[in-house]
């Protein structure tokens, strides 16, 4: 047989094995749709003066007597306007009902609801962790064109976050957030919760939903003060956070003329970059970025959960010190808060600026005067959570003629003990050489 012929019997074998493959998963995902649609929910929040849909989500019933679980995220308006919205679902055969909110988890972005029907079917929750690689199907209703079934393939808890999530290489699309996500078992593995796009999307792990239903059917009775709930889930997490970030290894990156802070944990990651100076830019700068990669959700305008810090040095050989800092101030006035908040969610900042000193760490500098920053550290309260607060910390060195440090951080979502804690590691681990 020649070589010729034998590549083309190959290839005709392959394509026909990818043939039948695919045609046997086809099938395999019509026949999980099949025996499951009649678990799954569209998740709708109405606005009761229109009597008109407001928000769209996914949900998928987990229990016998109509207990449904979604994402946070789908009905959190109804948490903060509970008046002006009700809770309805949808069916693929067209039927619809009123639904109860029981119980939430923020931080996992998980809610629990009820409806009146009993004996409708449901899906049970996987107790044994997929492969790596094994594939796994997405359900859901995207953009509300009805229910999708979406394959792909688990590839364990995703990295670099605070927040359990698994990585998903399927398209979660709006409007499927809050569905299941299944083996091919029909197990709920996970629930569609974020996209990054180009097939790379996020589940919460089954197991945060699990105890979640514990926790309810231990209590037998709605949440009755959802805030409070809340609040407690925020306070317990900033604590869990902050508690991973003081007991690290806080290892320092040489920025300019200086030490500075840089990837204390796994779920902070940093970036960098510089410019020199040339005719344009009379400053050579140089960045360095870090912030945790993930919020909580509490609405559309109002995130939380976030540690960010960042650095930049400045310095110019040829400038007059006037010159200097007219070009420092400039470059450095535009600073934020990293996380959104509405007036309605929080105070206003309140500042305090001084100058503050800090030493000089070689040995070489130790007769030498310390280094003079101008520092300024501000709070601003979340009106529905008490003793909890964005802080906002900025420190511009003004001892050099031509030479500068920026310091800044914001932690969204913490106490004053923790931002304390937290202000006094950050400022003493900075060292100059």
């Amino acid at each position: 047989m020649s070589r010729s012929i034998f590549s083309k019997l190959v290839y005709t074998s392959v394509a026909l094995v990818l043939l039948v493959s695919g045609r046997v998963h086809a099938e395999g995902y019509e026949e999980l749709y099949r025996d499951h649609r009649d678990s799954l929910y569209q998740i709708r929040i109405i606005e009761k003066s229109s009597n008109s849909k407001s928000g769209l989500g996914s949900g998928f019933q987990i229990r016998a007597d109509g207990l449904v679980a979604t994402n946070y995220h789908v009905i959190a308006e109804f948490i903060r306007h509970p008046g002006k919205y009700r809770l309805e679902y949808l069916m693929e055969d067209g039927s619809k009902g009123k639904l109860e909110l029981l119980d939430v988890d923020v931080i996992n972005d998980l809610a629990l609801l009820r409806h009146d029907e009993a004996g409708r079917d449901f899906l049970a929750l996987a107790e044994e962790t997929p492969r790596r690689g094994e594939i796994i199907v997405a359900m859901g209703n995207p953009l509300d064109l009805g229910t999708t079934v979406v394959p792909g393939t688990y590839n364990g808890i995703a990295s670099g976050s605070f927040y359990d999530r698994i990585h998903f290489s399927g398209s979660v699309n709006p409007g499927m957030s809050g569905g299941p996500v299944i083996n091919t078992r029909g197990e709920v593995v996970g629930i569609n919760v974020a996209t990054a796009g180009n097939q790379i999307s996020f589940l919460v792990p089954v197991d945060k939903l699990a105890k979640l239903k514990r926790d309810y059917e231990q209590r037998q009775a709605p949440v009755s003060d959802f805030k409070k709930v809340i609040y407690k889930q925020l306070k317990d997490n900033q604590q869990h956070i902050m508690d991973n970030v003081l007991s690290a290894d806080w290892q320092r990156r040489q920025l300019g003329n200086a030490y500075v802070v840089g990837e204390v944990v796994p779920a902070i990651k940093c970036w960098g970059r510089s410019s020199e100076e040339d005719e344009d830019n009379p400053v050579r700068r140089i960045d360095k970025g870090c912030t945790g990669q993930d919020t909580v959700y509490l609405a559309d305008e109002f995130n939380t959960g976030r540690v960010e810090y960042e650095f930049f040095w400045l310095d110019a050989s040829d400038l007059s010190p006037t010159r200097f800092y007219s070009e420092y101030e400039r470059q450095m006035s535009s600073f934020f808060p990293g996380n959104r908040a509405g007036e309605d969610d929080v105070s206003n900042f309140q500042c305090q600026q001084q100058f503050t000193e800090q030493p000089r760490t070689s040995k070489e500098q130790a007769e030498e005067s310390p280094v003079i920053a101008r520092t300024t550290y501000c709070v601003r309260r979340y009106r529905d959570y008490p003793d909890l607060y964005d802080i906002f910390y900025l420190s511009l060195t003004v001892d050099h003629d031509n030479q500068g440090l920026v310091s800044h951080f914001t932690l969204s979502g913490f106490t004053r003990e923790s931002a304390d804690a937290f202000t006094r590691k950050f400022t003493s681990e900075i060292q100059w050489h």
